[in-house]
């Protein structure tokens, strides 16, 4: 999970990722590289927290479709970018991290309730996500809720740890 927080952000301060993918073929076949390799292919510069690139990170490792990032949409009230979504089936995930209710609350509180009432009203499904949802295995569960009754999870084996392979 790490390794996809510290590419998103290497990316997102404008880190080269052709130079970044020569880097690691360059070091092909020694410990680790391969896993690095996915990890990049994956990486994606509009991720704008640790918090975004660790729920995508459990997304992609548990084999949900690649998500896209700042979903724009247009509500009543104006342009909204949501954190990830998949556009096609009107779903959207909102990292919640602690600090971006700090300060005025109350004023922040009422500004997300509006934001996220006039989403809805588009006919997206939001489905908030805090630090909390990361440390379990039901983020991938809650998803599958609203994705399609066709979708089928292809985990991603290069994401998974060598313990979590084992298990």
């Amino acid at each position: 999970m790490r390794g996809l927080v510290i590419a998103d952000a290497a990316l997102r301060i404008g880190a080269d990722r052709g130079a970044l993918e020569d880097l690691l073929a360059g070091r092909a076949g020694r410990p680790g590289s391969a896993r690095a390799r996915a990890i990049l292919s994956l990486a994606d510069d509009g991720a704008e927290s640790p918090g975004e690139s660790a729920a995508r990170f459990i997304v992609l490792r548990d084999g949900l479709p690649i998500p896209s990032t700042q979903v724009a949409v247009e509500t009543r009230i104006g342009t909204f970018w949501a954190d990830l979504g998949w556009p096609e089936w009107r779903l959207l995930l909102e990292y919640d991290g602690r600090a971006k209710y700090a300060g005025s609350e109350a004023e922040r509180f009422m500004q997300e309730k509006r934001r996220h009432d006039a989403v809805l009203e588009t006919g997206h499904r939001i489905l908030r996500v805090t630090k909390e949802d990361l440390t379990t295995d039901a983020l991938t569960r809650r998803l599958l809720q609203y994705a399609p009754p066709t979708t089928r999870l292809r985990p991603r084996r290069e994401l998974r740890t060598a313990h979590e392979t084992r298990s």
